[in-house]
């Protein structure tokens, strides 16, 4: 399995592995949208591969032995990945991890392994561990089993109780460079044309944009870059009418991240701060909009329609001020 961007980490873990010195559990963190679980999906293979089973030299799991092609299509019996799972009721995924999970998570670490003696366990949301589950947890990383690895994916470590990241191998993941995110963006098939706005949006974390390659979208959040060329400006009666026909498919964060990206040179200008506070309590207002419509099951078209109108006025009155 091919990670780019984070060539060292895995070569570092391919290190102490092959020194007999892994440590047995590994927390990876860093910003979203930059391939942290496929990196922990790829540090599981290389660990259960059958050409890194003994001490050595360790290389990228082969994908060709039995334990490669098992984990190809997610039939390998030595690992677990675990995530929240669906609430039947509400059809939507629980809000947490729960300790039951974990739970059942140490008792399959405590076993021995079906193909090998090693097994993993991968938590693809540890930070959404609730106080209980990470609780329960600590045993398993206290007293790790032989041979047991649990691998631990967050955005934000602080996210997780110090006596838990104390455990752990801490590992920060950073953005990506812009050749493997041109490569990445192009592998996933985001239009040519948006090519370039795509690696700004971005910012390094091409799961950010992945949306993007749905050509629809790429082209509605070109219009809406588009339309945000002079923020203060902005025509409402365009603007509506571009809420109304794309609010419901383009995803609201990469919504407000062109907004955000609009107005980032006018917030980095010397401005009378009164007035500057209006525009930070409109950005931070329209920021926290994709949640409060998840959250409190708002309208997205009028609710956002509401936050460009209150952005465009602050704009106006900094804009006013400044020409005084």
């Amino acid at each position: 399995m091919s990670v780019l961007g984070h060539d060292t980490v895995r070569q570092r873990f391919a290190d102490l592995l092959g020194k007999g010195k892994l440590h047995h559990a590994w927390l990876l963190h860093g910003p979203a949208g930059i391939g942290k679980r496929m990196l922990a999906q790829a540090l599981a293979a290389d660990y259960l591969c059958e050409a890194n089973r003994s001490e050595g030299k360790i290389r990228p799991a082969c994908g060709e032995c039995h334990a490669c092609r098992m984990m190809a299509v997610g039939s390998h019996p030595d690992f677990m990945l675990l995530e929240r799972e669906l609430n039947e009721k509400t059809d939507r995924l629980n809000r947490d991890v729960s300790i039951a999970q974990v739970r059942n998570m140490l008792g399959f670490l405590s076993l021995s392994g079906a193909e090998s003696t090693r097994r993993v366990a991968l938590i693809g949301e540890a930070g959404r561990m609730n106080a209980q589950a990470a609780n329960a947890m600590l045993k398993g990383l206290e007293e790790p089993s032989a041979g047991s690895l649990l691998l631990l994916v967050c955005e934000d470590a602080l996210a997780l109780p110090a006596t838990v990241r104390s455990r752990c191998m801490l590992q920060f993941l950073s953005p990506l460079a812009d050749g493997d995110m041109q490569t990445i963006l192009q592998d996933i098939n985001i239009p040519s044309e948006a090519l370039g706005f795509a690696m700004q949006l971005a910012d390094g974390q091409p799961g950010k944009v992945a949306a993007l390659a749905d050509a629809e979208i790429a082209a509605a959040l070109l219009g809406w870059h588009d339309l945000l060329s002079d923020p203060a400006r902005l025509d409402i009666g365009r603007t509506q009418q571009w809420i109304s026909r794309h609010v419901q498919k383009v995803p609201h964060d990469l919504i407000v991240d062109v907004v955000l990206d609009a107005i980032r040179p006018l917030l980095l200008r010397p401005a009378d701060m009164l007035h500057m506070d209006a525009v930070f309590e409109a950005a931070q207002d329209l920021a926290a909009w994709p949640q409060d419509v998840f959250r409190r099951t708002l309208r997205p078209a009028p609710t956002l329609l509401a936050h460009m109108l209150a952005l465009r006025l602050a704009l106006r009155a900094l804009n006013e001020k400044q020409a005084a």
